[in-house]
């Protein structure tokens, strides 16, 4: 089977977006084409990109999550590379619109409603419209395919972490993403996909012939990718979501967590696609550094059979029951999104008033089914 074909090796069909132009690039080093090239070393060779721009872990990766992007000059090619991750509003400003006359994204993303990359492109297509320059996509697969999973949140949880009415798993490419923010939010921008060739909307990632680089830090592995969609919960709560470990969301666990006790309670729920280990383990930075925690490492069996949401869910209500009965706070401190407590990562109110993981995911099914049928039109892969 012939490997995908992203669209950063699609260039030549489309080479009248970029010729005679001046490029701004938004981009991370997961971004590469067929010969392990990064889309800075491709475009910078080919066309004239006078500005990049950094998202969430700099467009080298070399920051930790939430930590701020200062502008800088790229020492390899000379270019300065402006953030937009770090200042207030994580938007590009009007005078960063000055500096190309297209505007490329080209960022491998993870699929889910979570990742910052998702509210950058948003920003940037209304900063590209407002200021009347195209922008244009480099599609990349949605490694985690087209299946949509999760609760549509109301707009007013609109946040970095929530960059539109969606589920936590969307199930679009960044291409498709652009086309529903361009539709559903009326940005009325000057969009252009670059799309890919030998694609299948449902395509698995193994299928794709593509090699997986770490799109941030913390998620080093494909299983942590799917995983991500429920465990990222736990960034909102007390309890370790495993960063400082070798495994981030597939580690979850606290220094007062009995790692038995909780095996044995997420395994009775029968969950499919996953089997979950009790596990100790030693953050070396994040929450409880340099503690030993008990929990569990969720094993993934079947990433077809897999429900993240459920999963995350479910362990949420479990790891609650079993730290409040110690007397621990469980709820992170934090109650507006951009606070990156639970409310903000879950968009739901309920689970402060009546947390019943069974009812609330019923009523995710429902929503997630019509967001699916909502989003049909926006596809480019069959």
């Amino acid at each position: 089977m012939k490997p995908v074909i992203c669209g950063l090796d699609n260039l030549e069909k489309y080479d009248h977006l970029f010729r005679g132009k001046r490029l701004g690039l938004l981009t991370i080093p997961a971004a590469i084409n067929a010969e392990y090239q990064d889309s800075i070393e491709v475009l910078s060779k080919r066309y004239h990109v006078t500005a990049l721009f950094s998202p969430e872990h700099g467009v080298r990766g070399d920051k930790q999550a939430g930590l701020p992007i200062s502008t800088y000059v790229d020492s390899h090619t000379g270019i300065t590379a402006y953030s937009i991750y770090g200042n207030e509003t994580h938007a590009m400003t009007q005078e960063q619109t000055e500096l190309f006359d297209v505007l490329v994204y080209d960022i491998q993303d993870v699929g889910s409603r979570f990742y910052t990359f998702t509210a950058n492109l948003k920003d940037c297509m209304y900063a590209c419209a407002k200021a009347k320059k195209p922008f244009v996509v480099l599609d990349r697969p949605n490694p985690i395919g087209d299946k949509v999973e999760g609760n549509v949140p109301d707009a007013k949880y609109l946040s970095l972490v929530c960059a539109h009415t969606m589920p936590q798993r969307y199930g679009l490419t960044p291409g498709e993403f652009a086309q529903m923010l361009n539709g559903e939010q009326n940005i009325n921008c000057e969009l252009y996909v670059v799309p890919m060739e030998g694609y299948r909307r449902n395509m698995p990632w193994d299928e794709t012939g593509l090699h997986y680089l770490n799109c941030s830090p913390n998620l080093p592995n494909m299983d942590g990718v799917f995983l991500y969609n429920g465990t990222c919960y736990f960034e909102g709560t007390t309890v370790s979501e495993g960063r400082g470990t070798t495994r981030p969301f597939e580690y979850i666990g606290a220094p007062w967590l009995d790692p038995f006790e909780l095996a044995d309670r997420m395994n009775q729920h029968n969950l499919p696609g996953v089997r979950f280990q009790p596990i100790y383990f030693t953050p070396t930075f994040s929450k409880h550094q340099g503690e030993v925690c008990g929990g569990v490492q969720v094993h993934v069996l079947d990433r077809e059979a897999l429900l993240p949401v459920d999963v995350g869910l479910w362990m949420l209500y479990e790891c609650k029951l079993m730290t409040e009965a110690q007397g621990k706070d469980f709820w992170k401190p934090g109650k507006t999104p951009d606070s990156l407590g639970v409310d903000g990562l879950m968009c739901c109110d309920q689970i402060h008033t009546d947390f019943d993981p069974e009812a609330l995911l019923a009523q995710w099914k429902k929503e997630s089914a019509e967001f699916a049928d909502r989003i049909e039109k926006y596809r480019i892969y069959r």
